[in-house]
């Protein structure tokens, strides 16, 4: 399994789960036509997109990936601003609840955002293990060290220290998404000897440093862990095995 990623920040964001046999898209917030591109033009092994929330970044796309019979999954509440066809496969999913997309067991949860509704989702496969997934988070409400996560791709979006403070509405832009340390204190609290890999997503291009979160980022991950950032065409190796 390989995580490919697309786009992340506040002009897009959008990654893939490839497998062998099966691809699974998260967030639709760049055309089709890039996704494509990404995936080596895999259309037909794509099983499904799952949406974190509403906002544009994230959803702006949801029409070409619904009229091209793409399934898509995200909370009822993001489901009900989008209007939908009767052909469309949009899908309002439960919290808590898994459910399949092709080989993919996927777990919703519920994240801070900003009182705009959000979900984190935990993704499991065979080859690849587990993986959270969390952005545009204010803080991670649950514990999942029971899970033993092999990869997360969580949200690192700021660090005071780099932060602009003389512009005027600097707090709004802040909110609802998470801070360095916010971030460090997840890994902290849900790493197991099982983690392989950190992928921090949607850093932002003003008010943080990818080579320096990574560093602070690796100071708590552990020993053997990869730690990167999910800039354009990366494209990562995801196993649940060390070797």
């Amino acid at each position: 399994m390989f995580l490919k990623c697309i786009a992340s920040g506040s002009s897009g964001n959008a990654y893939a789960l490839i497998g062998e046999e099966e691809i699974l898209l998260l967030e639709c917030g760049v055309s089709l036509k890039s996704v494509k591109k990404y995936i080596d033009y895999q259309f037909i092994k794509i099983k499904g997109c799952l949406v974190s929330h509403e906002h544009q970044d994230h959803l702006k796309y949801i029409r070409e990936y619904l009229n091209a019979g793409i399934p898509v999954y995200t909370n009822e509440l993001t489901k009900e601003k989008i209007q939908t066809k009767a052909s469309d496969q949009l899908h309002g999913v439960p919290e808590k609840t898994s459910f399949r997309v092709g080989g993919f067991k996927v777990i919703p949860f519920w994240v801070p955002h900003n009182d705009t509704p959000c979900f984190a989702y935990l993704i499991e496969y065979a080859k690849m293990g587990q993986l959270l997934f969390a952005t545009d988070y204010e803080y991670l409400p649950w514990t999942f060290k029971q899970w033993e996560i092999n990869h997360f791709l969580v949200e690192c979006n700021y660090s005071m220290g780099f932060v602009d403070q003389s512009i005027p509405n600097y707090e709004h832009i802040l909110r609802g998404h998470a801070s360095l340390q916010t971030c460090v204190e997840a890994i902290k609290k849900n790493r197991t000897p099982k983690l392989r890999n950190v992928i921090l997503c949607h850093l932002s291009q003003k008010s943080g440093s990818s080579e320096y979160f990574m560093a602070e980022v690796g100071k708590v991950a552990g020993i053997g862990v990869k730690v990167c950032c999910a800039t354009p065409g990366l494209s990562l190796e995801l196993s649940k095995d060390p070797f």
